[in-house]
């Protein structure tokens, strides 16, 4: 009996603080080195970042450097959420001169929720795929639910 109750409550205990992609969505705020920086996470896959003077408008970015400037590119993300620390990619598609549709993964990292209103953000610059974040790694932003919207 004992044994059937401590399943039950670490089970609920495991659903009641579980995260899933749902829980991203919105606009998401912090600072990083005194530099303010957002990510809106879309329903629909679309992300739009602000972070350091960089503004990525997912539905609609102009490329603003490389041989493809000019061109308009759409950035979405995507996640795994089927561990606790959560992977994540940022993908850019756009035409090249040939009209040959692109695809192009920029960057990826880890989120790790530390409650609903707030997680940690890895950008695993040096492609290294850790499995966690170090929350004093200088890669590691802070953000918070903008409850504003």
């Amino acid at each position: 009996m004992k044994k059937s109750f401590l399943i039950c409550l670490l089970l609920c205990f495991g659903f009641c603080f579980s995260q899933t992609e749902k829980d991203l969505y919105g606009k998401w705020i912090g600072t990083d080195a005194g530099s303010y920086g957002s990510f809106t996470f879309f329903s629909d896959g679309y992300v739009k970042v602000e972070l350091n003077g960089l503004n990525i408008d997912g539905r609609n970015h102009i490329i603003s450097e490389g041989p493809n400037k000019g061109k308009v590119a759409h950035v979405k993300y995507t996640t795994d959420f089927s561990k606790k620390v959560v992977t994540f990619s940022l993908i850019a598609t756009y035409y090249d001169f040939n009209n040959k549709l692109e695809e192009s993964k920029f960057l990826s990292g880890l989120i790790k929720f530390v409650n609903e209103d707030e997680f940690l953000l890895f950008f695993d610059f040096e492609n290294k795929k850790p499995k966690d974040i170090d929350p004093t790694s200088p890669n590691v932003l802070t953000l918070h639910k903008d409850k504003s919207l």
